[in-house]
């Protein structure tokens, strides 16, 4: 054993960190009332949320502009 398995075995216990923030953007009652939402994600949730918000007609943003207190992807588990 050269000492990485632990270490790889950790890294899977870990969380992954969010470092991606979407940015998805809803038509509103006109045109100068859209809605935005904006979640952060780790690059794989914004991988398949991005796919399946495109499937479903949605407009979504990806960036790495994560910020302190934005909040996560809801049902992030429903993306795995």
């Amino acid at each position: 054993m050269d000492g990485t398995a632990g270490h790889a075995a950790y890294s899977h216990d870990v969380p992954e960190a969010p470092t991606r923030r979407i940015t998805v953007h809803f038509e509103g009652p006109t045109p100068d009332d859209p809605l935005i939402l904006e979640y952060a994600a780790t690059r794989a949730e914004a991988g398949e949320f991005t796919d399946a918000a495109a499937h479903a007609g949605l407009t979504v943003t990806v960036d790495n502009m994560v910020r302190p207190g934005l909040r996560r992807l809801p049902c992030r588990s429903l993306w795995h």
